[in-house]
């Protein structure tokens, strides 16, 4: 193996593909990256058995080959390379790079034991970048963060003829959302399917604005999904089970519904929570009149009351605890000037909608002493 490649273009793709290198001590090899080079320049990989990135990267070849190193070490050495053009060959089990007045080997092994990565066929649903980033970064907040119930740590897509919903809840909250804009190669037919958060967000953050349309690949026999954009394919293992019925949460009904300044609820929750740290996080807003009074109180630290106008629609003041974190996670991720909020009371869920969007988020409410 022998290709020259420019340093800031290794560095480049070692950085998406370690975002699928494994920790697990008992499988070494899913703790290297995988460096093939082809007729076609360098391919790198990298798989945990759950998610995968291979990134193919601009080189000159000189000779056929391919060998599995150690990620970590290589990537750290790849930083400290100057700006330029390096040399990378392999000789046996290791790997040399040259460079300006460099000279450097790792040890490394034989691409035999590196899982096989499934490959894209071209089929499947064509969405926009852009389009799916930000669906997919406001709907993520609400899925699991751990994996107690793993159903719960993914986010369900529904595929449907002319649009894909995508939802997400961990039990307190709940995101729902709508693609419409440039979607297509959807089946007849409906289907479900439920990936996990962990590898949709990490997608999202290796995507580039360049990148126009992304291809989703969908393989139900083989429970696993593919993303490919340009140079870069992500595959991941799809979450078997069944995603909870979320709509039997949304709230058909609503006691109050109030309209307010994004920004203004923002700053005033933010500063509520600093005041909220030693009581779980809990907030308390008053709704009613012609505004919302947000506040929070410690008898260790102190407290907080910020008064908001609102147009309120609704006779009697409904007053209402939230966990000021999924709060903030929500008013952090949506866009534009207002947002609304309904609900049918106190111990109520309340829904968060902004403008004609289709993206709500349903938080539940926290159940106070006073």
């Amino acid at each position: 193996m022998k290709v020259n490649i420019l340093s800031e273009n290794l560095r480049k793709g070692l950085a998406i593909v370690n975002r699928g290198v494994s920790s697990r001590v008992a499988l070494p090899i899913l703790s290297t990256v995988l460096i093939k080079v082809d007729k076609e320049g360098l391919l790198l990989s990298a798989t945990d058995l759950e998610l995968s990135f291979r990134v193919r990267v601009r080189a000159k070849m000189e000779e056929e080959g391919e060998i599995a190193v150690p990620a970590k070490l290589f990537s750290d050495l790849c930083a400290t390379l100057p700006v330029g053009v390096v040399e990378l060959s392999s000789e046996k089990q290791t790997l040399k790079i040259k460079g300006e007045k460099v000279q450097a080997e790792v040890v490394g092994q034989g691409s035999e034991e590196f899982p096989s990565l499934p490959k894209p066929k071209g089929k499947g649903l064509e969405l926009s970048v852009t389009e799916m980033q930000e669906k997919i970064e406001r709907v993520g907040i609400a899925a699991a963060k751990d994996d107690t119930r793993p159903i719960l740590a993914g986010v369900l897509w529904i595929l449907e003829e002319k649009q894909i919903t995508l939802a997400a809840t961990d039990g307190y909250r709940l995101s729902v959302d709508v693609m419409r804009k440039d979607v297509s190669g959807a089946p007849e037919d409906t289907q479900k399917f439920v990936l996990p958060v962990r590898a949709l967000l990490e997608l999202t953050r290796v995507l580039e604005p360049s990148m126009k349309t992304i291809k989703v690949e969908f393989d139900p026999e083989k429970q696993q999904v593919i993303f490919s954009a340009e140079d870069l394919e992500m595959s991941s293992r799809l979450i078997a089970g069944d995603f909870p019925p979320y709509k039997k949460v949304i709230p058909v009904e609503k006691k109050i519904a109030m309209t307010i300044e994004k920004e203004a609820l923002e700053e005033a929750v933010r500063r509520a929570s600093l005041f909220a740290r030693d009581s779980a996080n809990v907030i308390k807003l008053a709704i009613g009149g012609e505004g919302v009074i947000v506040t929070a109180q410690s008898d260790q630290v102190g407290g907080s009351q910020t008064m908001i106008d609102a147009e309120v629609v609704g006779e009697e003041e409904v007053k209402i605890a939230f966990n000021a974190r999924y709060l903030l996670d929500y008013l952090g991720t949506v866009k534009g000037e207002k947002v609304v909020m309904e609900t049918e009371g106190e111990l109520k869920p309340a829904v968060f909608r902004i403008g004609w969007s289709e993206f709500l988020h349903v938080i539940m409410p926290v159940r106070t002493q006073c």
